[in-house]
């Protein structure tokens, strides 16, 4: 695990920096918020275009999302709710279908059969 130090002052960083790793602590320096966040990704990844590249902002979505759905143990409801979104949009996410929404097989019924006489109860 990585420390992560966001300091702007570029003489304060390195020192703080020297100091973490001294210690023993593998640290990502950066002057903001999305500058270590963009350290903590690490090296540029290939992609599943074959392209190399850092992950685009869907990719990372996506793991954020399953990284907070694996924190709550699967509870999707919960998962949602931190995340501020519909559980919708988090099954879109993950890319999973709701239960209530997947496709059931159907039988397939044959048009050119005769229909079958059942019993009727003998109200028209």
């Amino acid at each position: 695990m990585r420390t992560v130090l966001v300091e702007s002052d570029p003489e304060r960083r390195a020192e703080l920096g020297r100091i973490l790793e001294s210690a023993g602590h593998p640290v990502a320096l950066a002057a903001d918020l999305a500058g270590a966040y963009l350290e903590m990704l690490g090296p540029e990844e290939p992609r599943a275009s074959g392209k190399r590249g850092r992950p685009s902002l869907s990719e990372l979505d996506r793991r954020y999302a399953r990284e907070v759905l694996r924190q709550t143990g699967g509870n999707k409801t919960r998962a949602a709710e931190i995340l501020c979104i519909d559980r919708k949009t988090l099954y879109r996410l993950i890319g999973e279908t709701p239960a209530a929404h997947r496709t059931e097989a159907v039988p397939i019924v044959d048009a050119a059969a005769p229909l079958q006489a059942g019993p009727r109860n003998g109200n028209l």
